[in-house]
């Protein structure tokens, strides 16, 4: 009788096995993630979480091959699934793109009430599955589409509007660190991550920063009228970090001043006096800044490099 029942149990388990590789080893890592999670819901004793494997698919099947109806459960977890879990087409425009992901992310938790801990920028994309796939997210599939698809269609037209990436991109690495400290001093830098590992990691990270200053909340943009524009308050904040790059580069630059004479009109002159005095500069100060800012926004290329 032992025999009979341990050939039994071989049978399934192979049948299981064949069933599983025919049907859901072609799922993806975050479908088989669900599956998990709903699995384990439905299915007393049973923890995904006890194997301790990386690999997701050889872990469901290691759980559930001893399962006598493992094909009608997974069938049924699997009709469940495409009626709640968002297509992975409807991310394509993020999935590659940390600036999007960390813009997504924090819209969540800022605008959804998405509670979860501060996020390795690697995992940033897994967090926002993880928003729509959850269990306790009760939203329908076009309830999600409709969500996404607002979220990216903002991000759009921010990054449509924005003037500072082509600034930050004519600069080095220097200015990458300047601007991240100088964000952060005024908790404008989105708290995502404190282990940032790479100039695109933290370049990414201040631009998506950048995008989210004055981020409409989700009642204003209900309207499908709704069109983004940058707000005054945003306009003034960046306008005040590229100031204070630029007097920061001054003071660092070392140099020697020649004497140099400007005949200018008394009211170039008047304005230039009062700049100086707002600034907290010399009038030469505050002209060697003028001039090397306009040059930069007006006779360099993208990549820095003079026009003409």
């Amino acid at each position: 009788m032992s025999n009979i029942n341990v050939g039994h149990a071989s049978n399934v388990i192979h049948e299981n096995k064949k069933y599983f590789d025919e049907n859901i080893r072609c799922l993806s890592e975050r479908e088989v993630a669900w599956l998990q999670l709903y699995l384990a819901d439905k299915i007393s004793k049973v923890s995904f979480l006890s194997t301790r494997s990386n690999n997701l698919h050889e872990e469901l099947i290691t759980q559930l091959a001893k399962l006598e109806n493992f094909k009608e459960v997974t069938y049924e977890a699997c009709m469940k699934m495409s009626h709640v879990l968002l297509p992975n087409k409807h991310f394509q425009l993020i999935e590659e793109n940390l600036r999007a992901q960390v813009f997504t992310l924090k819209i969540l938790i800022n605008e959804y009430d998405y509670d979860i801990e501060i996020v390795d920028t690697k995992d940033i994309i897994k967090s926002i599955y993880y928003y729509f796939d959850r269990q306790e997210n009760r939203f329908t599939v076009e309830n999600k589409i409709f969500l996404i698809k607002n979220i990216i269609s903002i991000y759009k037209e921010v990054i449509s509007n924005e003037n500072y990436t082509k600034w930050l991109s004519n600069h080095g690495q220097e200015i990458l660190f300047w601007v991240f400290n100088y964000l952060n001093r005024r908790n404008i830098m989105a708290n995502v991550n404190n282990n940032i590992d790479s100039d695109e990691e933290l370049k990414a990270t201040i631009l998506a920063s950048l995008d989210l200053i004055d981020y409409p909340s989700y009642t204003k943009i209900k309207n499908t009228n709704y069109s983004y524009s940058t707000s005054a308050n945003k306009e003034i904040i960046i306008d005040k970090m590229k100031r204070g790059w630029s007097q920061q580069k001054y003071r660092n630059a070392g140099k020697t001043k020649k004497p140099y004479h400007l005949p200018l009109t008394k009211k170039t002159k008047s304005r230039l006096e009062k700049m100086a005095q707002v600034q907290g500069l010399s009038e030469t100060a505050m002209l060697d800044i003028l001039i090397n800012r306009f040059y930069e926004m007006e006779y360099v290329d993208v990549n820095g490099k003079d026009l003409y």
